[in-house]
């Protein structure tokens, strides 16, 4: 079998010339910014299983502890992807709020507490958005104010290191709390 050119023509320079348009791009390419390592930050801990509850991680041996971790208690279920699941139960999410809190109380790192407080309020957000009813009339899930809440979701979204699915999600709880805050007395 006769073997067919694979440069298609080109002479040596041409085809050092291509190939090197690759090298460029990564010799230029600067630190990343920290809106770039806020938002991997934020990808990370969305990306990341639920964490198990400190209260009940502090008491158990450390051993139990990690097989507590390794077989959790909802599998394939990242943080990020049961914030986005409108049939996630009202339980996961209060415990997303309250273990996000926790940490974003416990951080030394400021990237890490501003990634767990954007998942703080993505919990409460998601409460707004997809179970309303239930934790704002029997249970709430916060003791802000309808006026607080669109003011907290207004803050975050001016923030652009959010990823796109938690600005529709605040957005969303934004427009909910609005229209909540005109509706009930000051």
């Amino acid at each position: 079998m006769k073997k067919e050119p694979t440069t298609f023509g080109l002479s040596h320079e041409k085809l050092a010339r291509l190939w090197g348009v690759g090298d460029d791009a990564s010799a230029d390419r600067a630190e990343p910014t920290e809106d770039q390592r806020q938002g991997e930050a934020l990808r990370d801990q969305l990306a990341a299983a639920l964490p198990l509850d400190p209260t009940i991680s502090a008491t158990l041996p450390e051993a139990l502890s990690h097989v507590l971790e390794e077989f959790h208690p909802l599998p394939d279920s990242s943080v990020g992807s049961l914030l986005l699941d409108p049939h996630t139960e009202p339980a996961v999410v209060g415990q997303i709020k309250d273990r996000y809190r926790a940490k974003a109380e416990s951080c030394t790192g400021a990237l890490e507490r501003q990634a767990a407080t954007a998942i703080y309020y993505a919990a409460i957000a998601y409460a707004l958005v997809f179970q309303e009813n239930s934790w704002f009339r029997e249970n709430r899930i916060t003791t802000f104010s309808y006026g607080q809440l669109e003011a907290h979701f207004s803050q975050l979204l001016g923030i652009r290191w959010l990823t796109p699915d938690l600005v529709r999600l605040f957005e969303r709880a934004q427009a909910i709390c609005r229209e909540k805050a005109k509706a009930s007395p000051p």
